[in-house]
């Protein structure tokens, strides 16, 4: 799926399929891809395939306080398999053998559950469990759906996790053979398929580009009441960043142009969120921390797109170079809640050129403190300018990223390859 308004053709096929879905975290964890593979798994359910799905207890944010869920059990007519694997948080030895024990689970599934028809993966733990789903679908004689949320072991080199030369090669030439031996391989926008399709040794691989869509909500106890703390006074211009506040964002720069606001009355930056980079971050806003810039934990996703609906621009910001290797899914639920977006990325990326295109925001370079003063200076003296960008935020929400437009090229792809295996 790509945003330049095409539709799919529609086409069904009477196969039913054994599916095997493979992601270290499952709802109710809190990643969001834990709740998009639910909606995906269950869509496939519902059109009468046989559908299961191999994860983890939920461990990604202990500070959630989920609790421990069935071993087995049965949600949405999809069998749901979680490992029992121990906390790893700061614990990187802990983290190494989890990766070991997931692999092998992923294997051992394969062996003792039968033939499946399809096997997919996305890429967390990066690299080995790509890996290892793929030699599960060689053992079961099953095609292989490799999910790329993001582009390893590319992106680690970015962070400095695999900047060994020797690892990063080995690496790639791993999840390059999970590319080749593929039935498809799936990353979210059509910079990171351009990627894929020139790795050495990965011509011919067949990429689909299906983006995510707003992040779901499952839970049967709405909590939308806003703490008093976070909710926006009056005449105040809110700029938001919701999510994960990780290395590869860039926010100093963001930060920097609010020093350079101070001069504007009622602007604030508000972190909803937490993560490594959050420490240094507050630090870094010095005497605006707590007064125009503000940190918050995460909230309840029916609280947090509450928060979202309350700002004027919402941030989506990235480091020199991550476009080619990864797309925010917070641009999914800004638009979903129609909200413009302030993008800080290369201006020849998809997610730029998107922007610009729908007349949904602005966009800068990476680090360019002088453009974003303007823009923001700019937007705030005009209200019809702002109330028009919302308007066509939520259009654009509606057309591109909505659960049932999405889920139809999850049930196209699944359709193409039961053709296959037909």
């Amino acid at each position: 799926m790509v945003f330049d308004g095409t539709t799919m053709t529609e086409s069904r096929s009477s196969r039913r399929l054994r599916i095997l879905a493979i992601h270290r975290y499952y709802w109710p964890d809190t990643p969001p891809y834990a709740s998009i593979l639910r909606s995906i798994a269950a869509r496939w359910a519902s059109e009468s395939h046989c559908v299961e799905v191999l994860s983890t207890q939920p461990s990604y944010k202990p500070s959630a306080g989920i609790p421990r869920q069935p071993s087995v059990e049965q949600l949405d007519n999809v069998r749901v398999n979680r490992l029992s694997l121990p906390m790893e948080r700061g614990r990187p030895i802990v983290r190494i053998v989890n990766v070991i024990r997931f692999s092998l689970e992923i294997l051992k599934h394969a062996l003792l559950w039968g033939k499946y028809d399809v096997i997919m993966a996305s890429t967390a733990p990066p690299v080995f469990i790509g890996a290892a789903a793929r030699m599960a679908a060689k053992l079961s004689g099953a095609k292989f759906i490799y999910h790329c949320m993001d582009i390893h072991p590319e992106i680690g080199r970015i962070s400095g996790e695999f900047s060994n030369p020797l690892l990063f090669s080995a690496l790639q030439r791993i999840d390059a053979k999970s590319c080749r031996s593929a039935a498809r391989v799936v990353v979210l926008s059509r910079d990171m398929a351009k990627v894929i399709s020139t790795r050495k040794h990965c011509q011919g691989v067949k990429v689909e580009v299906i983006n995510n869509f707003n992040f779901p909500s499952f839970e049967s106890v709405k909590k939308t009441e806003i703490p008093a703390e976070l909710r926006k006074d009056d005449g105040v211009f809110r700029l938001l960043f919701a999510g994960n506040i990780g290395r590869f964002q860039g926010l100093e720069s963001v930060i920097e142009a609010i020093h350079n606001l101070t001069n504007v009355p009622n602007v604030e930056l508000v972190f909803m969120g937490e993560g490594k980079s959050a420490d240094s971050l507050q630090k870094y806003a010095g005497n605006l921390y707590g007064n125009q810039v503000k940190f918050f934990p995460h909230q309840p996703i029916d609280v947090a797109r509450k928060v979202i609906r309350s700002a004027d621009l919402c941030l989506v910001s990235l480091t020199p170079g991550i476009y080619q290797y990864a797309f925010p899914s917070k641009t999914m639920t800004y638009l979903g809640e129609g909200r413009p977006l302030l993008v800080s990325a290369e201006l020849e990326s998809e997610l730029s050129d998107f922007v610009r295109r729908e007349q949904i925001g602005i966009t800068v370079s990476p680090g360019d403190v002088d453009g974003l003063v303007s823009e923001i200076r700019a937007l705030i003296g005009n209200v019809s300018r702002q109330r028009e960008m919302a308007i066509r935020a939520q259009a654009a929400g509606k057309k591109f990223f909505t659960e049932s437009v999405v889920l139809d090229h999850w049930s196209e792809l699944i359709n193409d390859i039961a053709r296959e295996v037909n």
